[in-house]
Parts: structure tokens; sequence; C-alpha cells
């Protein structure tokens, strides 16, 4: 199986995608105004860095194919179709994730799927080549300080740097406060050294922790052993 792998993490449960996609994408645009100044023509004024943004393809096989990431279980097509139509119509936030097991640098971010276009091809009847592009969601809500000039870097890589949350021995345990950026796949992988045992800090935290998609700076969290 390949070490490289694309996944959407909502509501406490994780979902790989079944096959890899070739490349993904990463965007994230300067915005800029423009204005005509008397005599010196058109000058531009940078402004702030827009949210980023991801698209890839990925084929969705409707059978178990040598090349499908997920033959343990293997879903359709139309499982995941479904999936990506509730999330949108919910107009929910989910995480995604791309990894290469340690490789290079990986994304670890809540989009919203922005837009999702399918595709079938004649002579692959039930095969799904489904294109998604994702824009990076920023937590806000009452209370909370809404920040939407976030600095982000140029990325050319096929995925995003996630940093350690704290530089601590992978069988360390106790607390640990949340920062900006973090995430429960991203605090499971600095202190066990596997993101996908997220659930057991989750599971100790329910009562600080309603849906594992959404933490927040400054929240105290136990890590179990």
């Amino acid at each position: 199986m390949n070490s490289y792998a694309i996944f959407f993490d909502y509501d406490n449960k994780t979902y790989r995608l079944p096959t890899n996609p070739e490349q993904v994408e990463i965007s994230s645009p300067l915005a800029v105004e423009k204005y005509e100044v008397l005599k010196s023509g058109q000058v531009a004024i940078p402004t702030r860095l827009e949210l980023r943004e991801y698209s890839f393809e990925c084929e969705f096989p409707h059978k178990i194919l040598h090349y499908v990431e997920t033959p343990g279980g293997f879903r359709n097509a139309d499982y995941y179709l479904n999936l990506f139509q509730k999330w949108r119509e919910d107009l929910t936030p989910v995480r995604f994730i791309a990894t290469n097991n340690g490789i290079s640098d990986e994304i670890n971010t809540l989009v919203l799927i922005e837009d999702l276009g399918i595709t079938e091809r004649a002579g692959e009847e039930g095969d799904k080549y489904v294109s998604f592009k994702l824009v990076e969601y920023k937590e806000y809500g009452v209370g909370r300080d809404l920040d939407i000039t976030k600095t982000a870097t140029s990325v050319t890589a096929t995925v995003s740097k996630v940093t350690d949350s704290a530089a601590v021995n992978p069988k360390a345990t106790g607390t640990y406060t949340v920062v900006s950026g973090d995430s429960l796949w991203k605090i499971a992988k600095a202190h066990y050294g596997d993101g996908s045992k997220y659930t057991k800090i989750f599971n100790a935290n329910k009562d600080k922790i309603k849906n594992p998609s959404l933490i927040f700076p400054g929240q105290v969290l136990t890590i179990p052993v």
C-alpha cells in the first residue's frame, strides 16, 4: 500500500480516499488593490493573503482494482459521493489531510468543499472521476476574534508543513494546551507518533470537545496513556 494517502475527517470518523490523485494543487493568492494615481498611472497595494485553495482529481472505482488503497474497507463511488454531498448540503467544514508518512510535509487543515465535479467515462461505467476544489476554513464564533488575515506561506510541494505542537516524548502523557493551527490529529501525532490515534484524545475530553474537527486555542486537553 502506498505511504502517500488522502483523508477526510469528519465527526470522529476518518475516510481514506480509495485512490491517490496524481497531484494536489495549492494556491494562496495575494489580494491586491489597484489605484489610479494622477500622473503616475496605476499602482498596486498588497492587502492580505487570501485563503488557501486545494484542487485535485481522484478516481472512485465501482469495484476493487489492483491500485485501490483501501482493499480492506472498500466502498463504491456512490458511498463517497453521498458523503461529500451531505457535507456540502450541511454547509459544514471537514478536515482535509494529505500525508506521506513523514517523507515530506503534510496538509492538515479544515476546509469547505467549494466545488465538486463528477465525470463518468465511456468504457469505465460505474467508475467516477471526481474533481475537488477545497477552500481553507477559518474557525470563528461569538466571543472569539475573527482574524481573516492569517499569514500563509508559499507551498510548491503537494503537501504543507505540520509542525510539532510541542517537543514531547511520543510516550509522554498529561495535559496539553491547544495553540493556533492545532488539530487532534496533529496533537496525537506529536504525542503518540500516530495521528490516527486522535480518537483517544477526543474520548478523554468529551466534556470540552463536541466536534473532534473543531478545537480552539487555549483549551487544556487531557492526554491519556
